[in-house]
C-alpha cells in the first residue's frame, strides 16, 4: 500500500468527525553518541476517530513498514494512559544524511525536516552535544492528499470543500521530540500549516572520571606546595639547631654523603597477562574486517559502497544491529546464517597460533582474547578453529565500546584484574597498540615483515609467534 494511500486513510477520519476528532501525530528523533540514532514516529487516535474507521489498522503505517526492504519496524496497537489507540513505527539512521532521508519518509517531503546537524564537542572534562534543523509544516493539508487523486476530484482533495479540510486538520498535533545521548527530552509542539521553525537543543555531559582527576592534580599540586614549606620549615628549624649544638669546625660532608641516597629505581615489569587480536593474530586473513565484507558482497552481486559497509559494520560491532540486519544493509537477501557461515569460511588458523597459547598455558601465564566483533560471529570461530587455552574473551558488541577506546581496554582490566602496566598486547592494528600504550600496557605489532629504515611504528616488531622466543643476544 503507498504512502499516499495512508495519508488519505488518515484524512478519511478527519473529514467524518470533522473537528470532532482528534489525532496526535509524534516524530521522535533519538540520537547516540556518534550522531546515529533511532526515528520514531506515533500515531495517536482518540476513540471517536477509530470508532468512525475501524479498519484504520490496516490502512495507517502497516502494509510498507512490515516490508523488510523499508528499514521500518511496526509495533502493535496499544491503548495509551489517555485511552487512544496508538500506532507507532521506527527505523535506524546512521549519519545526520541519513536522518534527513528517513524523515523525508513520513510526509513524503524533503521540505518537512531539512538542515539537520548534529555537533560533538569533547574537552577534558565535559562532552557538549547540538543539534540543529527546520521544521516546515507550511504544506498544511497538502501533506496528507495526493495531487493526482485532487486533480481528479475537481480540485477538491476527496471531493471536499477545501475549508471543511482545514477544519478537519484543526484535530491534527503534530509534536516533534529529540532526544540526545545525555540530558532530559526537548518537545515542539507544532501546527499544520505553520510556516518553519528552526529547533536547536543542546546538552552537556560532564566526566565523572575526569572531574574526579581534576579535583585529584589540585588536590596533589595543594600537598605538594604543603610539603615544600614543610620541608623548608625543617630545613630552617634543622639548620638553627645544628649551628646551636655542633662544633662549626666539624667537617658536614659526612653527613651530605650519608643523607643522599641513589635515585629509586623504578620496578622491572612483571608480565601477568597476554593479550591477543583474534581476527589477525589467531585467525587469518589479517584484512580489515570491513574490507572483507565489501569483497563478500560484491561477489554476490551488491554494489554498497565501502564508506556504507564500514558504518554498518561499525554499528554491527558495537551491537547496535542484529547480523541478519547487516547482510541486510549490505543489500544480500540470502538466508542471513548460510551469509554467516559462508563468510567465516575464509578464516584459518594463523601458523603457529595453536603451539603459541598451548606454551603461554604450559608457562601459566594466562592468554586473554579483545576484539572488534560480533558476539554470535566471534563464538562461532570459537567452535570451528578450535583453539583451547584462552581465559577471557572481550567482545566488542557484548561490551558496547571498540578499540582503540580506552573503554574497551577498561573492561578488559576489570574482568582480568591485571593492571594495564603487567598486560601484553598484540595485534596487527597500529592504532589499537598506540591506544593501549598510551594507558600503560606493553605492546607488539604482528606484521608481515619488519619496517625499514625510518617506518618504525613505536612498538615492538614480530613476524612469527616463534620471534617471541628467541633469546636475545647479550650486551
Amino acid at each position: 500500500m503507498s504512502a499516499a494511500v495512508r495519508r488519505v486513510a488518515l484524512l478519511v477520519v478527519l473529514l467524518m468527525g470533522l473537528a470532532a476528532c482528534q489525532v496526535d501525530i509524534e516524530v521522535g528523533i533519538g540520537f547516540n553518541e556518534d550522531g546515529s540514532g533511532l526515528v520514531t514516529v506515533d500515531v495517536a487516535l482518540d476513540q471517536e476517530a477509530v470508532a468512525l474507521a475501524p479498519d484504520i489498522t490496516s490502512l495507517l503505517l502497516i502494509d510498507d513498514i512490515e516490508d523488510p526492504a523499508s528499514g521500518w519496524s511496526y509495533n502493535d496497537p496499544r491503548i495509551d494512559d489517555q485511552g487512544r489507540t496508538s500506532f507507532s513505527a521506527s527505523k535506524p539512521f546512521g549519519s545526520v544524511e541519513q536522518l534527513e532521508s528517513v524523515l523525508s519518509e513520513i510526509f513524503g517531503s524533503e521540505e518537512v525536516f531539512r538542515d539537520f546537524t548534529f555537533e560533538r564537542a569533547t574537552s577534558f572534562a565535559q562532552t557538549d552535544y547540538r543539534v540543529t534543523g527546520v521544521v516546515d509544516l507550511s504544506g498544511g493539508m497538502d501533506l496528507f492528499t495526493d495531487p493526482q487523486l485532487t486533480e481528479r476530484l475537481g480540485g477538491e482533495p476527496l471531493g471536499q470543500p477545501i475549508p471543511n479540510l482545514e477544519n478537519a486538520l484543526a484535530g491534527v498535533t503534530v509534536r516533534l521530540v529529540l532526544d540526545l545521548p545525555v540530558g532530559a527530552e526537548q518537545e515542539e509542539t507544532l501546527e499544520l500549516g505553520q510556516g518553519a521553525v528552526s529547533i536547536e537543543m543542546t546538552a552537556q555531559e560532564e566526566s565523572g572520571t575526569a572531574v574526579t582527576l581534576r579535583w585529584v592534580a589540585w588536590a596533589a599540586f595543594a600537598l605538594l606546595g604543603l610539603s615544600v614549606l614543610i620541608a623548608i620549615a625543617g630545613y630552617l628549624l634543622d639548620r638553627r639547631n645544628r649551628s646551636r649544638s655542633i662544633d662549626p669546625t666539624i667537617s658536614q660532608e659526612p653527613l651530605v654523603r650519608s643523607t643522599s641516597s641513589a635515585a629509586v629505581q623504578p620496578p622491572a615489569r612483571r608480565l601477568r597477562l597476554v593479550v591477543l587480536n583474534p581476527l589477525g593474530v589467531l585467525f587469518e586473513p589479517s584484512d580489515e574486517p570491513s574490507q572483507l565484507l565489501v569483497d563478500f558482497a560484491a561477489e554476490r552481486g551488491s554494489e554498497v559502497d565501502a564508506e556504507t559497509v564500514d558504518q554498518i559494520h561499525s554499528q554491527a560491532v558495537l551491537g547496535r544491529i542484529t547480523p541478519a540486519e547487516l547482510w541486510t544493509g549490505l543489500g544480500l537477501d540470502d538466508d542471513p546464517a548460510e551469509l554467516t557461515e559462508q563468510y567465516l569460511d575464509q578464516y584459518t588458523v594463523r601458523s603457529g597460533a595453536r603451539d603459541f597459547v598451548a606454551e603461554m598455558t604450559r608457562r601459566e601465564l594466562p592468554v586473554a582474547c579483545l576484539t572488534n566483533d560480533i558476539a554470535s560471529w566471534s563464538s562461532a570461530l570459537r567452535d570451528r578453529l578450535q583453539i583451547e587455552g584462552v581465559d577471557t574473551w572481550i567482545v566488542s558488541s557484548e561490551v558496547g565500546v571498540c578499540m582503540p577506546a580506552p573503554g574497551i581496554y577498561e573492561a578488559l582490566r576489570r574482568t582480568t584484574a591485571v593492571p594495564y602496566e603487567n598486560a601484553l598486547l598484540v595485534d596487527v592494528r597500529a592504532e589499537h597498540l598506540d591506544a593501549a600504550n598510551a594507558l600503560g600496557m606493553s605492546t607488539a605489532l604482528l606484521a608481515e615483515s619488519r619496517p625499514q629504515g625510518g617506518d618504525a611504528p613505536g612498538h615492538a616488531v614480530v613476524t612469527s609467534f616463534s620471534d617471541f622466543f628467541r633469546r636475545r643476544p647479550r650486551s
